[in-house]
């Protein structure tokens, strides 16, 4: 049922270097597509909230230098640019004006853009709980997914129980938030139950992240009144940071809605072997999103060549992919440092970035 007060607002930019060459400046991960579906991951963020927030209150903040590309998408929905990539903050702070300048009472759904959801039905019965719960509590709501390994890639939120009633219907209250462990301490993290990972997904009326905001960053409210609003004139004076780092590890209000629903950040190349059968990409022990392979005692390879036959012969753990000009050949234990070869193609060759 559509939600009269809920907003979504949908963070657009990213420079596209973990999945080059696949995702390049001009076509990151975003508007890509690892789904059979002919549909990218953004048109996918936006469809899976149809049943609860209206078109006219969706919103894609994104770049100036992706606007384009996004306007060429025809999605119809509003679109914030930012003049320049200052990091999550701003452009929060910012879609929490225009939201509570529409509706004073608006409920943010502040989501990412780039992100996987094999079973969208849980999701959004979660979603609904905490925008309810977002309406009726002034707390800072940020959602946490269930892990289902000890991972060292992702960030942790220490949960405790909201109150002695161990019902479903309520969240847990968000003690701290953890940087990346390491192995060790994430498999200490998982045998305790109390840990989530850090999804980067959150719920808020908007009155309300703006008072945290002039709690913890009240230099962004002087920018704001400074420039009158003109975003050229205050994305320069706005503070470069994270939500998580600027307001939600210093708060005290802040709670989480446990997900369990086939949730993925689509990280790497490496993080499609997690999401193989749902993305009916694997084959045998390979994972193949495009293209067509025969692999000969080739165990464990990610390929993702659209346009090539690809033959394998006593090769494993690599990762191959065609975009263009470009072929990418790596081995999946260093997949993470990717962008070092984005980096020096930048320099040879720019136009393949």
């Amino acid at each position: 049922m559509i939600n009269k007060n809920l907003f979504l607002v949908v963070i657009a930019g990213g420079s596209g270097t973990r999945f080059w060459p696949k995702s390049t400046s001009k076509r990151p991960k975003q508007l890509l597509n690892f789904h059979p579906s002919s549909v990218s991951l953004l048109e996918q963020t936006l469809s899976r909230f149809d049943q609860l927030v209206s078109p006219e209150k969706k919103m894609i903040v994104t770049t100036q230098f992706l606007k384009q590309a996004i306007l060429e998408m025809e999605l119809r929905v509003e679109i914030l640019a930012e003049p320049q990539g200052r990091n999550t903050a701003p452009c929060i702070y910012w879609a929490a004006r225009q939201v509570a300048e529409k509706n004073p009472k608006g409920i943010m759904l502040v989501m990412p853009s780039d992100h996987y959801i094999a079973r969208p039905d849980s999701f959004i019965s979660v979603i609904e709980k905490a925008a309810q719960w977002a309406a009726e509590n002034d707390d800072l709501v940020t959602l946490g997914i269930e892990p289902s390994r000890p991972e060292t890639g992702y960030g942790y939120l220490k949960t405790s129980p909201i109150s002695e009633n161990k019902s479903s219907l309520l969240p847990k209250r968000v003690e701290s938030f953890i940087e990346k462990p390491s192995l060790e301490k994430a498999q200490k993290f998982i045998q305790s139950g109390d840990y989530l990972w850090n999804g980067g997904m959150f719920l808020w009326r908007a009155e309300v992240i703006l008072k945290a905001f002039d709690a913890f960053m009240p230099e962004m409210k002087k920018a704001w009144n400074k420039s009158l609003g003109k975003i050229e004139e205050v994305y320069p004076l706005m503070t470069a940071t994270s939500i998580d780092y600027g307001i939600m590890e210093k708060a005290k209000n802040v709670v989480t809605f446990p997900l369990d629903c086939g949730w993925d950040d689509l990280g790497s190349w490496t993080s499609l072997e997690n999401l193989a059968v749902s993305l009916h990409a694997q084959q045998g022990s390979n994972v193949v999103t495009a293209g067509e392979v025969l692999a000969m005692e080739s165990e464990r390879n990610i390929i993702d060549t659209p346009k090539r036959f690809v033959a394998l012969l006593g090769v494993n753990d690599l990762i191959i992919v065609e975009q263009g000009e470009a072929l990418l050949i790596a081995h999946k234990d260093r997949s993470q440092e990717i962008r070092k070869i984005v980096e020096e193609t930048k320099k040879r060759r720019p136009d393949l970035i």
